[in-house]
């Protein structure tokens, strides 16, 4: 049981991912090209902050103009790799979903994506339930939340996903115990949280959202996870894989000594398993030569530190990530294995879709139906985890 602050970390979960992506970009000579386009989240989010921070130093440092793209949600970021509009995407979980073929991803117009992790994060800072201060002193644990107000961001199967195993899962509720805001972006959730027009939002601990609802007349406060509540945590580990138990210490409003609280990497840098290695090796090494410049530009640049990635995780490495960890000697065989396991459960993610696929199924319920019930069926004919059934 996984259970710190999580300094360097090699390891941390099991499970999984696969479309046709973007069009490579070729690198000459393991360079960068003039122009990096990168999507993240909207502007005022700790995503947007770091991939500024590192925009900036490439610039300034290599002549390098790296562009990001916002974008409110998980499935509208990876939709810009899927159409060649990005190189890279700074994300968050979805891209474990946009893998899994999960939520959105689902659509007979998706399906499970090819994609490739390229660099995480992991700070001292937390992601789970902010709530407001005056309702926080009567709650305990995400049981407590009965009859609030939550918001709900369409569109993001990350978020999405949170609440189902924060609150619903861990809870021991349906929606129906609890009130659901739904709102069209992450940015919008804050601002029914400060409006008062939601109670329970899903962020991160530390990022400038939270420090603008904590400076408005709601305050903020957060709702902890106890490590002391197996069925609690059983529940969450079988509805997603992403997370771990972890001591926040770091964030708006944390007391001295933390909070017990569910957590994941901060970031997840990902690209396309048929992005150029070169390419993808060359943006690492750009990030890494400048990271004196980056490290401290924001709040949370600190976790992309080389002995902080979480080099095994729920999602394979790319080719090229993986070349620039071995010349860092940081890249194990057991590293290596792993990955190829996750390699080969994309495989038969893939080969599950084009088996519904072509069923030539117009009905989309009892596509999801056959979708859903494929990919169970190649998930465990293969020996891999299904940790979630009712995606």
């Amino acid at each position: 049981m996984l259970t710190t602050k999580l300094r360097p970390l090699a390891g941390a979960a099991l499970a999984t991912s696969l479309t046709i992506g973007a069009p490579a970009v070729f690198a000459q000579d393991n360079a960068l090209p003039g122009t990096v386009v990168w999507t993240t989240y909207d502007t005022g989010g700790a995503m947007h902050s770091a991939a500024v921070a590192i925009s900036s130093a490439l610039k300034q440092n290599d002549g390098v103009n790296l562009r990001v793209i916002s974008a409110g949600n998980g499935a509208a970021q990876q939709s810009t790799l899927k159409a060649g509009r990005a190189d890279f995407v700074l994300a968050g979980f979805d891209v474990y979903f946009a893998q899994e073929g999960a939520f959105q991803f689902g659509a007979a117009d998706w399906g499970p994506q090819p994609v490739r992790l390229v660099m995480t994060s992991m700070t001292d800072q937390g992601f789970g339930l902010a709530i407001a201060p005056e309702l926080a002193e009567n709650v305990k644990g995400p049981g407590d939340l009965r009859g609030l107000r939550i918001a709900f961001v369409q569109g993001s199967p990350s978020i999405a996903g949170a609440l189902q195993a924060l609150v619903i899962a861990c809870g021991d509720m349906t929606w129906d115990d609890v009130q659901r805001v739904e709102v069209p972006g992450f940015g919008a959730s804050v601002d029914a949280y400060i409006n008062d027009q939601a109670d329970v939002y899903f962020t991160s601990t530390n990022s400038g959202t939270s420090v603008k609802a904590d400076a408005s007349s709601r305050g903020l406060g957060w709702v902890p996870v106890p490590f002391a509540n197996e069925t609690c945590w059983e529940a969450i580990r079988a509805t997603d894989p992403r997370w771990i138990q972890k001591v926040v210490t770091e964030g708006v409003n944390i007391p001295e000594g933390g909070i017990e609280m569910a957590s994941y990497p901060d970031m997840l840098l990902n690209t396309t398993a048929d992005r150029d290695a070169g390419y993808v090796q060359a943006m690492l090494k750009a990030i890494y030569d400048n990271f004196d410049d980056i490290n401290g530009a924001t709040p949370t640049t600190y976790g992309l530190e080389l002995d902080r990635q979480i080099l095994s995780y729920t999602v394979p490495f790319h080719d090229g990530a993986i070349a620039y960890f071995k010349e860092a000697g940081v890249w194990t065989d057991e590293m290596q294995a792993h990955n190829d396991r996750l390699v080969a459960r994309q495989d038969a993610l893939k080969a599950a879709w084009d088996a519904v696929v072509a069923m030539n199924i117009s009905d989309e319920a009892e596509f999801a139906a056959a979708w859903k019930a494929k990919r169970i069926e190649m998930l465990e004919a293969g020996g891999f985890d299904v940790p979630v059934r009712d995606w």
